[in-house]
């Protein structure tokens, strides 16, 4: 009875929410002001930020929406620098059984000079609803830019899915157009202020602020807030040589609590 009632309200966790297939502890500790950072969570975020890694990695991630085991968020990337560009795969799976939605990602990043990045992703994503509509898929991609014009600061833009694609060719509803703006700007080696706004098809545009301190080399604490939802966030990262553990508490004014722990590790 418990997860029919979680199909009705769907559509409800899916509006109030927003952030699709957004990944990583360290975004969500500041709500998500993620666009404009270079970390392999950017395979979720922006391609582009892939393009200034040195090493691979690998990482995963879990979110648990609302302390909710159904409406929990599973995400991992992998990203491979090479002389020519980097190569990633990002993967993502959200729902239950009668209720579930899949991504797979290819994508391809490079540097042009010290200033400018770009990067691009193809995608396929799967839907299923055991009541009424079968499962149905489709072929999306996402693009993304970073521009360093100033030393700590980086300007981002990103979009997903420009062609309209549709999800469910019976119903004819498409998957929505998601823009995003945003900057990061490094006072120093410690601290850094992070900004975005998010404009989803058919939706109000969405605020984020973000903010990172690195108290000791190992720690640091994170803070953000957003509108549209009003949302506020904290959470803690740790970074071991090799790997690196982030996570972060979320309060959502609509329906609640979420928590996110990931897991990176560099080769």
């Amino acid at each position: 009875m418990k997860r029919i009632l979680l199909l009705f309200l769907l559509p409800v966790f899916a509006h109030s929410q927003n952030y699709g297939y957004l990944a990583g502890g360290r975004s969500a500790a500041m709500a998500h002001s993620s666009v404009a950072l270079e970390d392999i969570w950017s395979s979720h975020h922006n391609q582009a930020g892939l393009a200034w890694l040195e090493e691979p990695e690998l990482a995963l991630s879990y979110e648990n929406r609302y302390f909710l085991k159904d409406l929990s968020i599973g995400n991992a990337a992998f990203a491979y620098p090479t002389s020519f560009g980097t190569l990633g795969l990002s993967l993502s799976y959200f729902g239950f059984d009668l209720y579930n939605q899949a991504k797979i990602g290819l994508n391809y990043s490079r540097p042009f000079g010290r200033f400018f990045s770009f990067g691009l992703q193809l995608n396929y994503e799967s839907f299923y609803v055991s009541e009424g509509t079968q499962g149905s898929g489709a072929v999306t991609y996402e693009a993304g830019i970073v521009g360093k014009p100033l030393p700590g600061l980086n300007l981002a833009f990103h979009v997903y899915n420009p062609g309209q694609h549709l999800k469910n060719i019976e119903t004819e509803e498409r998957l929505p157009f998601i823009g995003r703006l945003g900057a990061r700007y490094e006072f120093n080696k410690e601290v850094a202020l992070l900004s975005e706004v998010r404009k989803q098809e058919n939706l109000p545009e969405r605020y984020a602020l973000g903010f990172e301190y690195y108290m000791l080399e190992i720690l640091a604490l994170r803070t953000g807030v957003a509108l549209q939802p009003l949302t506020n966030t904290f959470g803690v990262g740790f970074r071991m040589s090799v790997l690196r553990l982030d996570m972060a508490y979320e309060y959502a004014q609509i329906l609640g609590n979420n928590a996110t722990i990931s897991l990176q590790y560099q080769f």
